[in-house]
């Protein structure tokens, strides 16, 4: 029994805390940095919401920069049922990156972007 027992255990441990590959990948592209394009949760670059604070991305304004990073999918109410009442939220699902790692590109080279230029 208690041969059974742990390899079950073993098993429902990994399997409860996996992910899917589709809502975490690792993605890495390049921009032009516009800080036109804010929203309350981060800057929208490439199809991408990508959280960066305000004061960096002013410095970074109008700058050719790299960013790699996790995306996490946020679902919309698409896909939530209808319920009564008002519904507040984005009807479709976005593409977030929460912690990027950003470089600019300097002179034909990328430099790790560390929040002062």
């Amino acid at each position: 029994m208690k041969q059974l027992l742990i390899p079950a255990f073993i098993f429902f441990s990994f399997a409860g805390f996996s992910q899917t590959s589709d809502n975490m990948s690792m993605v890495s592209f390049t921009a032009k940095m516009d800080t036109t394009r804010a929203g309350k949760d981060g800057f929208y670059l490439n199809h991408y919401v990508v959280n960066i604070p305000r004061e960096q991305a002013r410095q970074l304004q109008g700058k050719k920069i790299k960013i790699t990073g996790v995306v996490t999918t946020v679902k919309g109410l698409n896909n939530e049922p209808a319920a009564e009442g008002i519904r507040q939220g984005r009807e479709a699902d976005t593409k977030h990156i929460l912690s990027p790692t950003i470089e600019i590109l300097k002179k034909g080279r990328w430099t790790r972007y560390t929040g002062s230029l």
